[in-house]
């Protein structure tokens, strides 16, 4: 509903632009060429636009929409044991229990050797370029 309100609104709004745009618009005919001139073949009306046998046929002139096929109730959409709920899957389904294997507890399967050295740091110190003047006063 709410869509429907701001899209009709939204056409309002660019209808209003639209017309206040051309309603102080003044009819200028410009021609591209001077040289120009068109003759457009006038229209006849022919025998076949106005013969009956043509136009009254139900055929041509009256498209029939197409009828879909009535739906209806069938036995296994009415079945209670088809939609019953009363059914917990979550209960009827077991498994078995989580046990403790050897390797679980082994200690020797968990111990990690250190196989690197670790890189080790000296502390930090100020050097003369952090203090000096002439650096950070540019």
């Amino acid at each position: 509903m709410k869509t429907r309100f701001n899209l009709k609104t939204v056409a309002l709004i660019i209808a209003v632009i639209f017309t206040i745009g051309t309603a102080n618009a003044t009819e200028k005919v410009t021609k591209a060429s001077g040289h120009e001139n068109i003759v457009e073949a006038s229209l006849n009306i022919e025998n076949w636009m106005t013969n009956e046998a043509i136009w009254s046929t139900s055929d041509l002139t009256n498209f029939v929409e197409a009828q879909e096929e009535s739906l209806n109730l069938e036995s296994w959409m009415t079945n209670s044991d088809v939609w019953s709920t009363s059914i917990d899957w979550a209960a009827n389904t077991t498994e078995a229990n989580l046990e403790l294997e050897d390797w679980m507890t082994n200690g020797i399967a968990w111990e990690v050797a250190p196989t690197l050295k670790t890189e080790v740091e000296g502390n930090l110190g100020l050097e003369n370029w952090m203090i000096n003047e002439q650096v950070w006063n540019l």
